[in-house]
This record gives C-alpha cells, structure tokens and sequence, in this order.
C-alpha cells in the first residue's frame, strides 16, 4: 500500500479515537439554571446585605457641598491672573467644583474671558489654598 494511503487512515483513525475518547470523557451535566423570584431575592439580601453593597460616594457639585473650599469669584480671579500675568484683565465665571483628583484642593468649571469684550471659553482650573492665598492652575 502506499505511504500517503498509510498516513491518511493512520490520522483518520488518530482523529476518530480522539474525538470518541473526548466525547467519552466529557461529564455531561445535570444542572439546570433558572431564575430566581423577587421573593428569594429580596429574602437573600435580608439575610445578608452584604450582598447588595452602598454605592460609593462621589463628590458634589459645589451648589450642593457644605464642606467643600472653594475659592469666592474674587478670590478665582486673583489666583489665576497671578498665573497668568499676560491677561491681567482676566475673569474667571466660576461653575461646579469638585474634589480634584489630581493632587490637592478642587477642580472648577469655568468660563474664562481673556480680554473685555471678547466671548468667554469654557475650561477648566484647579485651586489649592496655601498659606497666603489661593493658587491656580489652569488645565484645560
């Protein structure tokens, strides 16, 4: 007979008992899923409320925060024109502030308008308290 004849029912039977082997050595399973009711769902959480943890707390728009430092409107505009000194006629309309994320004090919404008269952009500017004022930084 031909070797490439031999080689071909050779892997034929090779995949035949493999494929048999694998059928044979998987357990078939007896387990059947089904939706659980409102009643055991709300019976489990009463059991354990673990199960259904508090969101996390996230930080508050400034309308809403009492313990959060914001910088007043005056105080804004004399923090950021100290960074800024080539707009010295700079103001900032400050929107909603919140915790900043990215080092120390908060991060703020603003409306920035550069000279007077011109249309205000939109950005945002971050204020930390030191020890003799407030300092921005402007990020975007």
């Amino acid at each position: 007979m031909n070797q490439n004849a031999l080689l071909a029912i050779a892997a034929s039977v090779g995949l035949v008992a493999g494929a048999g082997g694998t059928w044979l050595a998987t357990p078939t399973s007896s387990v059947e899923a089904r939706a659980i009711t409102k009643t055991e769902l709300t019976a489990a959480i009463s059991a354990d409320p673990s199960l259904c943890p508090a969101p996390e707390q996230t930080a508050t728009p400034q309308s809403t925060s009492t313990n959060l430092e914001i910088p007043s409107a005056d105080e804004a505009n004399a923090a950021f024109r100290k960074v800024k000194p080539s707009f010295p006629s700079a103001t900032l309309a400050i929107g909603q502030c919140q915790t900043n994320t990215m080092g120390p004090g908060v991060s703020c919404a603003v409306d920035i308008t550069w000279k007077p008269g011109r249309e205000a952009q939109s950005g945002v500017v971050g204020f930390a308290k030191t020890p003799t004022g407030w300092q921005a930084m402007h990020y975007y």
